[in-house]
């Protein structure tokens, strides 16, 4: 069979985002249970959008630079289903006016970047997503 057929004998509800459970360490030590997020894969419109708006370009429309920081956090913000980052009362028992600002008062750079990781695994940026085959 070749590859085609094999796509079109692909039931299309089976195509869903990739997900998986991380535990923080750190805070499930903190509350004294477990303290877990759900990360998902970012589709690709998602994903180039967080990545344009963390590009810095001067008013000649050169490139600056890339924030890093900046396109981690959001990446991270877009990628976690669970918990709801954006959920009024969490916000408001931690002091937080955005999601951004709790996810910063709650994690440590490592705990972002390692999220970040995830997310970014999940997306298909991972080295086994594809295999190389060698004639």
């Amino acid at each position: 069979m070749n590859t085609i057929d094999l796509l079109l004998g692909l039931d299309t509800g089976k195509i869903k985002k990739p997900t998986q459970t991380m535990e923080l360490k750190r805070l499930s030590k903190l509350v004294k249970g477990k303290v877990e997020f759900k990360c998902q894969a970012l589709d690709s419109d998602t994903y180039s959008e967080i990545q344009k708006n963390a590009v810095d370009m001067d008013s000649k429309g050169a490139i600056k630079g890339l924030n890093v920081g900046e396109m981690q956090t959001f990446m991270v913000l877009a990628g976690v289903a669970e918990p709801n980052l954006k959920d009024a009362t969490l916000l408001k028992h931690y002091g937080a006016v955005t999601p951004k600002e709790l996810l910063l008062k709650l994690l440590l750079p490592g705990e972002l970047v390692t999220l970040y990781n995830l997310i970014n695994d999940l997306s298909g940026f991972s080295e086994d997503t594809v295999e190389d085959i060698k004639n």
